[in-house]
């Protein structure tokens, strides 16, 4: 007689990893806040750089990886999930890259120092970057451990 277990093993051949295809849409809608938060910023001319278009090009690219991964750990496609989880280890590095340098930059408009990234601003931004790699990491390990699950078990159904 079947355990529980493997009723809910057997039941993922036939469903799709709804969890982790959340997480990853959870990832991207951080990553969306994070960078209209960055780019609705306009203090003089700090963000009118080369730096800023590689990172608009980054969060498209970003998003259209994530979304292409969130499809494949659907399906229980390992490759994926491992794609998933190193996006999401990639936001915490971003916090590094432009929050950093605008928090910590002023400039001088007019006769005033002004700081480019307020720390409000600062804290929500890498609030957002924290989030979004939290859910992408998380998501990319649940498809991890659930396909590995389902691979092995579907070997076992192979042998009988």
């Amino acid at each position: 007689m079947a355990n529980i277990t493997d009723v809910k093993t057997d039941r993922m051949r036939f469903t799709k990893n709804k969890f982790s295809a959340n997480l990853s849409y959870l990832a991207i809608v951080f990553n969306a806040i994070y960078f209209v938060s960055v780019y609705s910023t306009d203090v003089g001319s700090y963000f009118y750089n080369i730096e800023i278009g590689f990172s608009v090009i980054y969060n498209l690219l970003f998003m259209l990886f994530v979304f292409l991964a969130s499809e494949g750990v659907k399906s229980y496609d390992l490759k994926y999930s491992v794609v998933l989880t190193v996006l999401g280890a990639l936001q915490i590095v971003r916090i590094f890259g432009i929050p950093m340098n605008a928090y910590y930059t002023f400039i001088k408009i007019g006769t005033k120092q002004v700081q480019v990234m307020e720390q409000g601003q600062f804290l929500l931004c890498v609030a957002c970057l924290v989030l979004s790699s939290a859910a992408a990491i998380l998501g990319g390990i649940v498809a991890y451990i659930k396909t590995r699950k389902l691979r092995n078990y579907e070997k076992t159904l192979a042998a009988e």
